[in-house]
């Protein structure tokens, strides 16, 4: 059962296990933390902009009408990092096996920054009018979101079910093959680094802004 050694969310394997080094296992389990971060800072700092009319300038020999806010260097370090830590997350996981939540992250940018324009768009608690634009672009987000992970997480209970038929528990011991997490404990503790980078990524945007 070499493909279910190295099953994914996507149902390909990502790996068999052949001997990550502390390097990788760093990669792999600090991929979903920064990406989260840096999620949770990208959506809060979209939600400030959109206040401001979704436009914001600095410098230049005109009037600002709306002129960026001290924090807006978030955004592109943000974005970079979050590309970063994709890659990382793909270089990492070719020596890994098991379950990488990182494939879920295509689906967390366009569903979670989607969600930005369905509030303002319809206005949703802010009593707001339509913004018809930014409805387009809350339909065109979710679509992009929504649609792969329908196909991700069918992918992922079709992996699940084929692993109990085999008699590959899901929910393993703390150790796998090779001296690896099981699989079970890979994917909840990639989710636990998920929710706290998200998490740690909200205070810091506060803090700083």
């Amino acid at each position: 059962m070499s493909g279910f050694s190295g099953a994914f969310i996507t149902g390909k394997p990502v790996g068999e296990g052949s001997g990550a080094g502390p390097g990788r296992w760093a990669l792999f389990l600090s991929s979903p933390f920064i990406f989260s971060f840096c999620l949770a800072c990208v959506y809060l700092g979209m939600r400030g902009v959109m206040r401001l009319g979704g436009f914001v300038a600095v410098g230049g020999p005109y009037e600002i009408a709306h002129p960026a806010p001290d924090w807006i260097w978030i955004f592109p370090i943000s974005m970079m990092l979050m590309m970063a830590s994709m890659f990382a997350s793909i270089f990492a996981t070719s020596r890994i096996s098991g379950p990488n939540i990182m494939a879920l992250s295509w689906s967390a940018i366009f569903t979670l920054l989607g969600w930005n324009f369905v509030q303002f768009g319809f206005g949703i608690g802010m009593g707001g009018r339509l913004a018809f634009g930014w409805i387009i672009c809350a339909v065109t987000f979710m679509l992009m979101g929504l649609i792969p992970l329908v196909f991700i997480l069918k992918s992922f209970f079709r992996s699940c079910a084929r692993r109990i038929n085999s008699g590959n528990e899901v929910s393993a011991g703390m150790s796998g093959a090779n001296g690896q997490l099981s699989w079970s404990t890979s994917l909840i503790l990639q989710a636990a680094l998920c929710c706290g980078g998200f998490w740690m990524g909200l205070l810091f945007f506060r803090a700083v802004s």
